[in-house]
């Protein structure tokens, strides 16, 4: 479905490109989309082989018991944890996340895992928001999103089995 949806949008933009530049304009685009995906290729296939890996080094069993449907609150706070300290970008955080909820994890503990690494990451706040920001700054929207993950760990499992 959500192929189908895309392969939707993308026939809309190319018709509304070509109304409005022509062939030149899907020609320009076609080639900003090349580039971009020369440089995002290699970070996707990166993220890709560390979930596949992550499968293979962390067995089902672990998962289930650490951050699973049964590990309650605990496995939204380890959820949470992980995903304020995984570093890197949606490349390698989404596919990882998918990969650990293929293998059991839980829907509470993954929205954890995915709303703290994108409100509270620690590597991009120290090494980025924290220099450019200042302490005060940082320290005020660091303990305002603390409970955010927390939030998401608890009130997505429902809605999710409303949708499935």
């Amino acid at each position: 479905m959500t192929l189908y949806l895309l392969a939707g949008i993308v026939a809309l933009t190319l018709v509304l490109v070509l109304r409005k530049e022509g062939f030149s304009g899907v020609r320009s685009g076609g080639q900003t989309s090349a580039l971009l995906f020369r440089s995002v290729a290699r970070m996707l296939v990166l993220g890709m082989l560390l979930a596949g890996m992550t499968q293979v080094i962390l067995p089902q069993e672990v998962i289930t018991q650490w951050i699973g449907d049964e590990s309650g609150f605990t496995g939204i706070l380890i959820g949470a944890a992980v995903g304020m300290l995984i570093p890197g970008g949606p490349y390698v955080v989404i596919p990882l996340a998918a990969s650990v909820f293929l293998a059991g994890a839980g829907v509470g503990p993954v929205a954890a895992l995915i709303t703290a690494w994108n409100t509270i990451p620690f590597t991009r706040t120290v090494m980025w928001e924290l220099p450019f920001l200042g302490g005060a700054f940082t320290t005020s929207r660091t303990l305002v999103n603390l409970p955010f993950p927390i939030v998401a760990g608890v009130l997505t499992p429902p809605v999710y089995q409303l949708l499935v």
